[in-house]
């Protein structure tokens, strides 16, 4: 048994005789057929909010909805991710993303004015104001079947005199003017006329413009965040050229280890900016290309006298993305320099250290060699010490010998001649004593 909504896969093969699947084979293979366009006719009414939120929040979204649902007597969601549900006058679809979720809410047939009657209307208040998170995107889509564009001044009617923007989209299946201006009660408006009457064709269209519209602000959540950082960027790089320049006169160690530490502070700065703003933009990269992909698949042309969609998207939205870009790449950059920065003062740390540790290596040998030769003087003071008193000892010895007819002239002979050999005697004692500790205790 899989999980999914895929059911048993290979129920005609014995449990025995087929190879194991993959845990999540079901939920994989379910991805791609979750999140289905909605199937739309002209009339139709749309309104669509994206609230932001954390992990919590979703999971508190979600509850809402089942919440709905059992209040409206429809089924509860059994997914994760997407739910729709038919309710009381209206439609609801549900959409969990990784920071966000999207609610839309349908009215079809409505022959009211565009933007007059939403959808929301219909949805219980006490319900509405219990949902977590906040509105990123908010939008109204009216649907209608026409065959002929109205005119200009209809057109800035509806978008209250605000400057509108507009197109022929999938090939003329349709028509779409906005001016992606919240009006009063703070939603963007589309105004779509369907050229034709192909219920999953303008299912596709809705949920691509709904689609843009959340992904437009998504991406542009990241702009704030660079625009707070630009002037931050600008103090740090500013205290790294300071830095830079003082790294070259440097001429104690003391000086440079300073430097270093400071370093070390403007790099923890700046690694702790990247690390607040990485996910915002890496998120941005990826709403970006969302935004750029919804807009290739609308196909738009020319319907004067406005100015495409895409056009105007050109001139603002793509501006604020490339600040974005640029202020990532500079955040980036800053972390190399200081990084390189830091590693080229640590590298004439590291070689000061080892010109001193050599100075002292060179010092220590010169004292080494020095207590050698102390050393080979002492021995050789303690051999004439040594054979001195042992040559009076052997005088006194002598000396002994005289009851015994040993004269003074004979004494003098005996000790003069043993001296040679008391000194040989005592200076191979030596040696041996020598080489006896060197083999214990080593050089």
């Amino acid at each position: 048994m899989l999980g999914g909504s895929g059911g048993n896969v290979g129920d005609d093969v014995s449990e025995r005789s087929r190879p194991r699947f993959h845990p999540l084979y079901g939920r994989l293979s379910d991805e791609l057929h979750s999140r289905p366009a909605p199937v739309l006719r002209a009339p139709c009414r749309i309104s669509h909010l994206a609230l932001l939120t954390d992990a919590a929040g979703l999971l508190r979204s979600l509850e809402l909805v089942g919440e709905l649902c059992r209040r409206y007597g429809a089924p509860p969601p059994f997914r994760e991710h997407h739910h729709e549900a038919e309710l009381d006058g209206f439609e609801l679809r549900y959409e969990r993303h990784t920071e966000f979720y999207g609610l839309t809410l349908l009215r079809r047939g409505s022959e009211s004015p565009p933007f007059d009657a939403s959808p929301l209307e219909l949805v219980p208040a006490d319900w509405l104001a219990a949902l977590p998170g906040e509105v990123v995107a908010a939008t109204h889509i009216a649907l209608a079947a026409a065959k002929e564009p109205p005119e200009p001044p209809a057109i800035e009617r509806m978008f209250e005199g605000q400057r509108v923007r507009a197109a022929e989209v999938m090939d003329g299946a349709a028509r779409v003017w906005t001016d992606w201006r919240p009006h009063g009660d703070g939603f963007t408006r589309f105004y779509v006329q369907a050229a034709e009457s192909d219920p999953l064709r303008l299912g596709r269209l809705v949920q691509r413009l709904l689609e843009l519209d959340t992904y437009r602000m998504m991406a542009l959540l990241a702009l704030p965040v660079a625009r707070a950082l630009a002037p931050e960027l600008g103090e740090l790089e500013r205290r790294l050229t300071e830095l830079t320049a003082r790294i070259a006169p440097l001429r104690d160690i003391e000086e440079e280890r300073a430097i270093l530490a400071e370093l070390f502070e403007l790099a923890a700065a700046s690694e702790r900016r990247a690390a607040e703003s990485v996910f915002r933009f890496a998120a941005t990269r990826a709403y970006r290309q969302l935004v750029v992909d919804r807009l290739e698949e609308l196909r738009e042309r020319r319907l004067e006298p406005w100015q495409p969609l895409g056009q105007f998207l050109a001139r603002r939205f793509e501006p604020a993305m490339r600040t974005c870009e640029a202020v990532e790449r500079r955040l980036s950059r800053l972390s190399t320099r200081v990084a390189r920065a830091a590693d080229l003062v640590r590298t004439r740390v590291d070689v000061e250290l080892q010109e001193q540790n050599q100075k002292l290596l060179a010092s220590m040998e010169r004292r080494a060699a020095l207590q050698l030769r102390l050393q080979e003087t002492v021995e050789g003071l303690s051999v004439v010490v040594l054979s001195y008193y042992a040559v009076g000892l052997l005088s006194y010895v002598l000396g002994l010998a005289k009851p015994f007819g040993l004269d003074e002239s004979s004494k003098a002979a005996l000790v003069g001649g043993a001296v040679p050999l008391v000194v040989g005697a005592v200076w191979l004692a030596l040696a041996r004593m020598r080489r006896r500790l060197r083999a214990r205790f080593g050089d």
